[in-house]
């Protein structure tokens, strides 16, 4: 399915449960779970987020987890739903070195 402004498809290398907790730790207080579908209301940016797990990625002896993330911005200006995005890019980065 195509992107359009308000709705973003993602491939996401991580478990449900990682998704969960990075997106707790960007939106505090904001975040409701329903049957995986995730809704999120920041101030007047609101987005829906549905996980579907993918088989994982496997590299030699490595399996990688992923899943397919469809993230539905329902409301918010255009600038607010970037900021929302940018916030959960934040906190589901990974440390590397």
């Amino acid at each position: 399915m195509a992107e359009s402004p308000d709705t973003i498809e993602r491939e996401v290398w991580a478990t449900p449960a990682e998704f969960r907790h990075g997106l707790a730790m960007a939106f505090p207080d904001a975040v409701r779970e329903e049957n995986c579908l995730f809704k999120v209301i920041d101030r007047r940016a609101a987005m829906e987020i549905a996980l579907t797990e993918l088989p994982p990625r496997v590299i030699a002896l490595l399996a990688m987890p992923r899943m397919k993330v469809r993230i539905s911005m329902t409301a918010g200006t255009p600038e607010q739903r970037q900021a929302m995005l940018a916030r959960m890019d934040r906190a589901m980065q990974r440390g590397g070195g």
